[in-house]
């Protein structure tokens, strides 16, 4: 709050992010006017899997990457945008559910699904393919840690909701189809906050609406004493539950487990 009303506000988003990360959130806000990339672009990609995204819809001085090139090389995880589209499409284990299937599954059930929430979900791809091939839209929780995740969203024409994952969801009550809780939803998560969470989401999802963990981590103990019991508190129709050993080298070291889960809301209480 340091600032001169009425003039530039100063250009502190890692402040910002540091504040936010650690509870301070919602932010107060400013009576002055936001920094605004030097050169925007005068068109912005109608199709949200773009063959580039435009550097000139961001502001890069806080970040070491100066270009959306250098991510990709550095977090193609995150921003190889076509890898990414392909991996949420294929079925290789059960722990996978590609689109396709999930929305075969809710047409089975007579569930139609319109709206939705995507939590942690980074530079937006899983909002994207929900948006071209079913018409879906879908809000994409993602924080700007170390590179443009909201930038990134925006500039594929999708809505980045830049909340925290201990923040009450920016919805109202029984309006949302489906919420999808990527891996930014984990075993590192303080157990208080993810309980929480989870009743949030029992909040803004609608009766007969879909909760999908999609590859939820913990230790393998974890899961049977604390995790499941905790979800199981719900009371939600277990649509699929799979899990499989977490087989990377901080997985073999704890004795980790993924869990990919999809769960159906009451349709009333």
């Amino acid at each position: 709050m340091n600032y001169t009303p009425f003039s530039t506000c100063p250009y502190d988003l890692d402040l910002q992010e540091t504040l936010i990360l650690n509870g301070c959130h919602p932010l107060p806000r400013r009576r002055c006017f936001s920094k605004t990339p030097p050169k925007p672009t005068s068109s912005l990609p109608l199709n949200p899997f773009p063959t580039a995204l435009p550097d000139s819809s961001v502001i890069w001085t806080k970040y070491s990457c100066k270009s959306f090139a250098c991510l990709l090389q550095k977090n193609p995880i995150d921003f190889d945008l076509n890898a990414r589209r392909s991996s949420l499409l294929k079925y290789a284990s059960e722990l996978d559910l590609p689109v396709n299937r999930f929305m075969q599954l809710a047409k089975s059930a007579n569930s139609v699904i319109r709206l939705g929430i995507d939590i942690g979900g980074g530079t937006g791809t899983f909002a994207a393919l929900m948006k071209i091939f079913y018409n879906v839209t879908m809000l994409t929780t993602t924080l700007n840690v170390n590179a443009p995740y909201s930038e990134a969203v925006a500039a594929r024409g999708l809505v980045p909701l830049h909340v925290p994952l201990q923040q009450r969801l920016p919805v109202f009550d029984g309006t949302m189809d489906l919420v999808r809780c990527g891996r930014a939803v984990n075993r590192w998560i303080p157990l208080p906050m993810m309980e929480f969470m989870f009743y949030d989401v029992d909040r803004v999802l609608r009766g007969g609406g879909y909760l999908w963990l999609d590859r939820f981590f913990s230790k393998a103990m974890d899961l049977e004493e604390v995790y499941e019991p905790m979800i199981g508190k719900l009371g939600y129709k277990k649509v699929k539950w799979a899990v499989a050993n977490k087989t990377d080298p901080s997985g073999l070291k704890n004795g980790e487990v993924y869990l990919t889960a999809v769960l159906q809301k009451p349709v009333s209480r």
